[in-house]
Formats: C-alpha cells, sequence, structure tokens
C-alpha cells in the first residue's frame, strides 16, 4: 500500500504539473504578463535576500518575463541563478543523479529536476546581452555574447555525448527486464503513435545545432562595438553562418559591412540604419498523450498497462509580420525548428525509458494481482494514477524572429505597422545614435506588442 500511496502522490505532481502549466500560459496569451510573472515568480521561489531561485525552469519563465517588463537588473539576476543551476544539473554526483532516476522509473519523469535544454542554455546567455545593452552595459554585454557563441561552438559535441549517456543508462535499465519482449513492445508503439500524429521525420536541425538569431545578435553586437579588427572578423563569421542557414538578404548586407570594416572602412562611412527584430509568438510546447501499449511480458491479466509521452504542439504566431513603410520583416530563425529538432534527439529515449518503466510496474501489479485481486485493483489504478509525460519546458520563447534592417529616418521617427495591427507602433530614436536596434515583442495574436530600443 506504501507502493501505491506513492504511485497516487506522482499522479497528483503530474495533474499539477499540466494546471500550474495551464493557467501560466493562459495568462500570457490572454496578455496578463503581471499576472504570468506572479505565477512564475512563485514557482520559482525566490529568496528575498539572495534574490536566487529555488526552482530552474520558473526562474527562466520569470526572467524571461522580467525582461519583457525592462526590470533588467532583476531579470539577469535570476537568469545568473538559472545559470548556476544549469551547472550543477550538469555536474550533480553521480550517486545522486542514480537515485533520481532509479526513482523516476518507478513514477515518472515529472519527479526528477528539470533537465535543461541546449537552447536554454543559449537563450539565457543572448537575454542576458540583451539586457546588458539595453542598460548600456556593453562590457558584461560582450561578456555573455561570447559564452553564448562558445555554448553554440560545443552544441554538437554536447548532443553526442549526452545521447551516449543516454545509451548507457538505457542498457542498465534493459537489464531489469526482458529484452526481447521491450523490443516488441517499441515495435508496437510505431503505428500507435502515427495515429497521434507523432512524425519526427521532417525535423531537422540548424546545421551543427546553431540558433541562428543568437549567432545574428552576436555578429551585430561585434560590428557596432567592435574594438579591434579581430570583433569585425566575429561579426563577419557570425553572419556568414547565419546567411548560409537562412540566406535572409539583410544578413548579407551586414556580411558585407562587417567585412568592408575589416578591410579598414571607418564605420562612419556607413549609413546610419535601424534594425528590427520581430520576436513573434510562442514557441512549440508539449502536451500530453496516453496509449495503450501491448506489453509482451505477461497475462492480460492486469487493470492497466499504458504510457504516457509527450508531444510538441505548434502555437500561432502573434502577427504575419511587420512592416517599416514599404519594407517587411522576413524570417531570421525559428524556435520551433530548434525545439523539434533538440526534441527529436530526446524522444527515442524517452519513449524507451516509459516503456522499460510500464513494463516494470506491470509486472508488480500482477504479482500483487496474483496474491489479492483487491489489492491488484488498487495497484492497478495508482499505476494508471502515476503513469504521466514530462511536458515541462520553457515556454515563454518564441516561435519565431523576423528581421528588417532600414536607413535610419531622417527625421528620426519610426512607424511600424502590421496587417493585424489596428494602429500603427511609433517609436522615436535617439538623435545622438547613428545605428539603433527596435526590439519588437507579441506574444499572442492581437497582443499589443511591447517595444525596446537601443541605440548603438
Amino acid at each position: 500500500m506504501v507502493l501505491a500511496g506513492l504511485l497516487l502522490l506522482s499522479g497528483c505532481t503530474s495533474i499539477q504539473q499540466k494546471n500550474k502549466f495551464g493557467d501560466f500560459e493562459q495568462a500570457i496569451v490572454d496578455g496578463r504578463t503581471l499576472d504570468a510573472m506572479a505565477l512564475a515568480e512563485l514557482g520559482a521561489d525566490i529568496d528575498e535576500t539572495t534574490g536566487e531561485a529555488d526552482d530552474l525552469l520558473w526562474s527562466l519563465q520569470a526572467a524571461a518575463l522580467m525582461r519583457q517588463e525592462k526590470i533588467y537588473s532583476k531579470s539577469n539576476r535570476l537568469f545568473d541563478s538559472a545559470e548556476a543551476k544549469m551547472k550543477g544539473e550538469d555536474t550533480k554526483h553521480l550517486l545522486l543523479q542514480g537515485a533520481e532516476l532509479a526513482g523516476s522509473m518507478l513514477l515518472n519523469d515529472s519527479i526528477t529536476s528539470y533537465q535543461q535544454s541546449q537552447y536554454d542554455g543559449v537563450m539565457v546567455n543572448t537575454y542576458k546581452a540583451l539586457n546588458f545593452m539595453a542598460e548600456g552595459d556593453y562590457a558584461n554585454a560582450r561578456i555573455e555574447w561570447n559564452r553564448t557563441e562558445d555554448r553554440q561552438r560545443r552544441a554538437a559535441e554536447h548532443f553526442a555525448k549526452k545521447i551516449t549517456a543516454q545509451q548507457e543508462e538505457l542498457a542498465k535499465e534493459e537489464e531489469k527486464v526482458d529484452q526481447e519482449n521491450i523490443n516488441r513492445s517499441l515495435e508496437a508503439a510505431s503505428p500507435l503513435l502515427q495515429e497521434q500524429g507523432v512524425d519526427l521525420s521532417q525535423w531537422n536541425a540548424y546545421e551543427g545545432y546553431v540558433n541562428p538569431f543568437a549567432t545574428y545578435l552576436h555578429g551585430l553586437y561585434f560590428m557596432l562595438k567592435a574594438q579591434d579588427k579581430s570583433d569585425y572578423s566575429k561579426a563577419r563569421d557570425s553572419f556568414k553562418r547565419v546567411y548560409g542557414l537562412t540566406r535572409n538578404a539583410d544578413v548579407k548586407v551586414d556580411m558585407n559591412m562587417a567585412n568592408s570594416l575589416l578591410q579598414g572602412r571607418n564605420i562612419n562611412k556607413h549609413k546610419p540604419a535601424v534594425w528590427v527584430v520581430f520576436e513573434n509568438g510562442l514557441g512549440a510546447k508539449k502536451e500530453e498523450f496516453r496509449i495503450d501499449l501491448p506489453l509482451f511480458v505477461l497475462t492480460s491479466n492486469v487493470s492497466y498497462s499504458g504510457i504516457a509521452l509527450p508531444k510538441l504542439v505548434e502555437r500561432s504566431p502573434a502577427y504575419s509580420n511587420l512592416q517599416i513603410g514599404r519594407i517587411k520583416t522576413r524570417p531570421l530563425a525559428n524556435m520551433d525548428r530548434i525545439i523539434q529538432a533538440e526534441f527529436k534527439s530526446e524522444f527515442p529515449y524517452i519513449l524507451s525509458r516509459e516503456v522499460i518503466r510500464a513494463t516494470l510496474k506491470t509486472v508488480a501489479q500482477k504479482q500483487v494481482q496474483d496474491k489479492s485481486p483487491l489489492l491488484g485493483m488498487v495497484a492497478g489504478i495508482a499505476q494508471a494514477a502515476s503513469t504521466g509525460a514530462d511536458i515541462r519546458g520553457w515556454t515563454t520563447l518564441p516561435k519565431e524572429w523576423q528581421l528588417a534592417r532600414i536607413n535610419r529616418p531622417n527625421n528620426g521617427k519610426l512607424k511600424i505597422t502590421a496587417p493585424e495591427l489596428s494602429l500603427p507602433l511609433e517609436v522615436e530614436l535617439d538623435a545622438n545614435s547613428r545605428f539603433h536596434l527596435v526590439y519588437v515583442k507579441a506574444a499572442a495574436p492581437l497582443q499589443q506588442p511591447e517595444i525596446e530600443v537601443i541605440n548603438l
């Protein structure tokens, strides 16, 4: 009965997870940013004295919303706390990690610590850099852009190591069950997954698992805040990589500009310019689905033997594009694609673990059933309650980023429109600056965009 109690407790945890994310997302979609931020801060469990958060995922959610509300210092303190926790997760003692994984095999993955994605780390440093730039702290922004690029440089290596570690972990878990039965169950899963619309075959990462948005802004920073020729070289290389991935015409213009600066042309010889970056919509999120998967291990004389898995669900863009005069923003980077690619690399591991977990639970359930049908029924109910998918993820990240590069208007005023926007957005540029980054964010359709102007 203690086991049944633990299983039911795990089921409650899974339900709470879904409810918490549902309330949070609804606040975001409704444009109630402050309500969403309050929920995220509550989930992050922030220490009032140190400003550090206890929960990694909710600290990411809260910090992103603070950035949107231009609470830059507090946002970066939370991002710092999140980054420290990421390092802690990466270096967690193997015995502790093993105990956590063993517990999750008995219950479900939602009881484990949140395992950050590679793109989480990249976006932490990217947002921190933008926060520092908005505050005019370009020295610390430089540090964050260097960290961002270092994360991206190590991305492919990271995935190779992670896949190897997952395979080793699965091999240990498979020793507890009959491998032939597991293989037959996995084969049976394929058509059932297709019925649920789970088809990962079309999802492909950007080459090298790069986030073109982060790499592009890395280039823009080093071009406009260069200290020597090596910075121009960094900028050109970043733009070159992004152009190779996206074929965005504005990126090509920047690549040519960085190349001319590298060759010795003075930056003041270039026309004053404005870069409009549009952070559009909300990225793909995880939702749970269940299937009754045949488990080829014992008789059918059990109450429950299903599995629960996460699947990615795309969300709508807020606007089709932005327009500045006759110029429209064009796609720069697709966060959905980045999320999908990482999910694709994780899914075989998630599926195998869930099949092994269900097999272990069902074997235990049958053993109880053989001794007492009543207790077997209770065990079956507990197994159903504890079966849940881990749907956690950084859900405030956007669906995509778009870009438009324009000459700075002579009057220093920018008018931004959109087909779905009833009134234009008016932006006044600092007369003392020649270059400007205008960062526009809209999370959901019909939502009034937020505007941030960084003078460069």
